[in-house]
């Protein structure tokens, strides 16, 4: 007998109706895994004004005596002992070992995300923790003088995979795997560069199908910043394998549908 085909399968087969009714939020808890730089502050802020009650699971990020993971941590365990019982919409910048832990504390949880581009994505975020709007900027402008340099720091390759998969199928470093986990693991995986049509997606899992109308945190930087010579993109993409192929297994598939899924959704 052939395996029930994984929620995001039934989407990218063109099963809208089953898609729509096999991972319909309900109310269920729907937890968003922010991947920084993929559109998600907006995201947040749209979906907490539907799913009520809700909590973002964050961390003081001036605190600069203490590591962002151990900080994450202390916030997901805070969270799944208490608030986890009661809200319909939590999001934040957990990682992939926190995802783990709440799947098994929340087996009814749906898990939602969102991709982008790799090389936009790391461009993105280097521009980000430049800006004055980062807490820690000048330390970020003194050890990352360039996009070069940031890029070959191998502590932030692959950054969505550290988000969204667990520890054991990311130390393995298989692109396979870590797209079959994805798609295993989230109900929702939208592309930053479909926006509009990702969130009327998920819009329409919670009952309310609408278009983005906000756009927060946006990008800083002209467009000249963010203009990469080819090679350096190429090394980019090289250096993050595991994001790339997440995003490779995700955006063709959410382009071909487009057109029909507007169809359906309109």
């Amino acid at each position: 007998m052939d395996a029930p085909a994984m929620p995001m399968e039934l989407l990218f087969e063109g099963r809208f109706a089953d898609y729509l009714r096999e991972a319909a939020l309900g109310d269920a808890p729907c937890i968003f895994v922010h991947v920084p730089k993929t559109a998600g502050t907006s995201l947040r802020a749209e979906l907490a004004q539907r799913l009520r009650p809700d909590m973002n699971i964050e961390v003081d990020y001036t605190d600069t005596t203490r590591l962002f993971r151990d900080k994450m941590d202390d916030a997901v365990a805070a969270f799944l002992a208490g608030p986890a019982a009661v809200v319909r919409f939590a999001s934040g910048h957990v990682m992939g070992r926190h995802v783990a832990q709440m799947r098994a504390a929340m087996p009814e949880a749906r898990f939602i995300t969102f991709l982008r581009d790799p090389v936009e994505r790391v461009v993105s975020d280097y521009l980000h923790q430049r800006s004055p709007r980062h807490p820690g900027h000048e330390r970020f402008r003194e050890t990352f003088p360039a996009l070069e340099d940031y890029a070959a720091f191998r502590p932030e390759a692959n950054k969505a995979a550290q988000h969204l998969i667990s520890p054991a199928v990311y130390a393995a470093r298989d692109p396979e795997e870590c797209v079959e986990y994805m798609m295993r693991t989230y109900a929702f995986i939208g592309v930053q560069e479909m926006y509009p049509i990702s969130f009327r997606t998920l819009t329409a899992l919670a009952g309310e199908p609408a278009w983005p109308s906000l756009r927060e945190n946006v990008g800083t930087g002209d467009a000249a910043d963010r203009e990469v010579p080819p090679e350096l993109a190429t090394r980019i993409r090289a250096a993050n394998p595991l994001d790339a192929a997440l995003y490779d297994a995700t955006f063709p598939r959410w382009r071909k549908i487009r057109d029909a899924l507007s169809l359906h959704l309109a």
